[in-house]
């Protein structure tokens, strides 16, 4: 029995650029010898990179199912979620 590589998950994405901005990418791709394509790709990666830098990394994953967020009830009876403030 053979295992199959594991398929990467891609997203497409459409951009529309202006005649002045494709004419400087594909400036851009001619001195680098690469595709237009290529060119977006590595921008795009490089500058994400930069934002993962100064933001610090790491992605919280969203409680999508509220299982652990705290109630807090007043004296009235209202609720409120509470913050935890000891990640901070």
């Amino acid at each position: 029995m053979s295992t199959r590589p594991k398929m990467r998950k891609i997203k497409k994405i459409t951009i529309t650029l202006s005649e002045k901005e494709g004419e400087w990418l594909s400036l851009y791709a001619q001195d680098l010898g690469i595709s237009r394509p290529a060119v977006v790709r590595r921008l795009v990666r490089e500058g994400l990179r930069d934002y993962k830098s100064m933001r610090g990394g790491y992605i919280e994953p969203r409680n999508q199912l509220d299982l652990f967020d705290s109630i807090q009830v007043d004296i009235f009876n209202n609720t409120s979620k509470t913050k935890d403030t000891s990640d901070n």
